[in-house]
């Protein structure tokens, strides 16, 4: 008995600890909402109330964002490179990554050498040379220049993302599928990818949400205000002298929906993403 009362009191703490960390990496996006629902003269107030009153809330500053900005705009312009980006990152992320993992030489220890250095590399070193790159390649303040620049930031811990996943797959499926007539992109695509489903929701996953929310790359590539995105629109509504928070607020909650809905679709394949090789046969 005394063990099952150890047992149970073990996992009486880790279900209370789970929780009060669920609790504090959630109560940011609970403030944003609130304070999205209420009056400025609540959210100034020196001693605001953790649950809003039914009578304080309204949702003028979601009404009042979307008939002055372009905020449908935004999250189409957003959506439109955070697509690019995710797709054009994970397919270079893969194929790099299966060749990290399946040929060994000098070359590719030097390609993943390269990758770790541009992913040691900040943005604001590299985006002045992309600027004066895309103006000169005619591409500047368009959705493809961003998209590129975002890819480039991804694609190097993408890829080594993707490597670990492959590095999991056993080489003898690969070899099997080459006896079959396969050739090395044929068993990577009909024998491989099916089991690495779970790393490439991941590698989609990361990719989509880094390239949402991403701020540097959007604001100095794209020059006109009808190509702006999401993260850009948000930082105009930070005035010189006033801000209204209530509507910066609600531009938050808008811009955290899309990230929800893609992290709710892909949430089977992460969890078996992070299952995977836990086990060992």
């Amino acid at each position: 008995m005394t063990g099952d009362a150890g047992s149970r009191l073990a996992s009486t703490l880790r279900l209370f600890l789970a929780g009060l960390l669920t609790v504090l990496l959630l109560f940011p996006i609970y403030w944003m909402a609130q304070t999205s629902i209420l009056p400025t003269s609540s959210i100034l107030s020196r001693n605001p109330d953790l649950v809003p009153r039914l009578a304080d809330i309204n949702l003028s500053a979601f009404e009042t964002l979307v008939r002055q900005y372009p905020v449908a705009r935004w999250l189409m312009n957003s959506a439109t490179i955070t697509v690019g980006s995710a797709v054009l990152s994970t397919v270079c992320a893969t194929l790099a990554g299966y060749s990290l993992s399946r040929f060994k030489s000098r070359t590719a220890s030097g390609i993943a050498f390269v990758l770790l250095l541009g992913r040691v590399l900040p943005g604001t070193l590299l985006v002045l040379p992309y600027f004066v790159l895309f103006r000169w390649a005619g591409i500047l303040d368009t959705h493809t220049a961003v998209i590129l620049a975002n890819a480039s930031m991804i694609i190097p811990f993408s890829t080594f993302m993707m490597k670990n996943y492959f590095d999991d797959v056993p080489r003898e499926l690969d070899e099997a599928a080459k006896v079959d007539g396969c050739s090395a992109m044929t068993a990577l695509w009909f024998v491989v990818l099916p089991i690495a489903r779970p790393g490439i929701a991941a590698t989609v996953a990361f990719a989509a949400t880094a390239s949402w929310v991403d701020l540097l790359f959007a604001r100095t590539l794209l020059l006109s205000a009808e190509n702006w995105t999401v993260p850009v629109g948000i930082a105009s509504l930070i005035g010189e002298v006033q801000t209204s928070w209530n509507q910066l607020m609600a531009a938050g909650v808008l811009s955290v929906l899309p990230v929800f809905a893609v992290y709710w679709f892909a949430q089977p394949y992460l969890v078996g993403g992070m299952t995977s090789g836990a086990v060992k046969g």
